[in-house]
């Protein structure tokens, strides 16, 4: 059941206005965070790189929290991919501390970070625009909590967008397989 359907129209509104102040802080921090990469060479370390590269994501994540339902309405798309480039994140720990890789190797992966990233998390957003069913309707619907996958498609927002770091996080073979093919 969608927990919005409970809400009133002033505190469905509420909510909203509350999502949108936030996230002009939230680009306000994003702003920071570019200004400083750009501007602040000893700012440019592979952690802060992926934060860097991170913050586009999160600027895609608080317009699309800024416009909400008005954006799906004018068939805007945003998916967060903070999930993975937290994985990307924490992957760069481990190759950094158990395989001893330097900033050089670490900024070779940023292409395969970036792909990986926005690459494969664009793939479903867009195939999900031509998807819909009887029963259930379009995939893509309102957006008042943190998602635009309408509540009827639920699964969905679980299996696709944090689905897939689960399986990486459970299945570390995987991830050495992977590494061994770049080094």
């Amino acid at each position: 059941m969608d927990p919005t359907a409970q809400l009133t129209i002033g505190q469905s509104n509420v909510l909203m206005i509350t999502e949108r102040i936030v996230s002009v802080f939230s680009i306000f921090g994003i702003i920071f965070i570019l200004v400083t990469f750009y501007f602040l060479s000893s700012f440019n370390k592979p952690i802060n790189r992926l934060v860097f590269y991170a913050s586009f994501g999160n600027l895609g994540m608080n317009i699309a929290c800024l416009i909400s339902e008005n954006g799906i309405k004018a068939g805007a798309l945003f998916l967060g991919v903070d999930a993975f480039w937290s994985c990307c994140m924490a992957w760069n720990v481990y190759l950094a501390f158990f395989h001893q890789y330097t900033d050089r190797h670490l900024r070779s992966l940023d292409k395969w970070y970036l792909l990986g990233c926005y690459g494969a998390s664009a793939v479903p957003a867009l195939a999900l625009l031509f998807v819909s069913s009887q029963e259930r309707g379009k995939i893509y619907g309102p957006a008042v909590l943190w998602c635009w996958i309408d509540t009827r498609w639920d699964f969905l927002r679980i299996a696709l967008l944090y689905g897939i770091v689960w399986y990486i996080l459970t299945h570390p073979r995987t991830l050495d397989k992977t590494l061994k093919l770049y080094e």
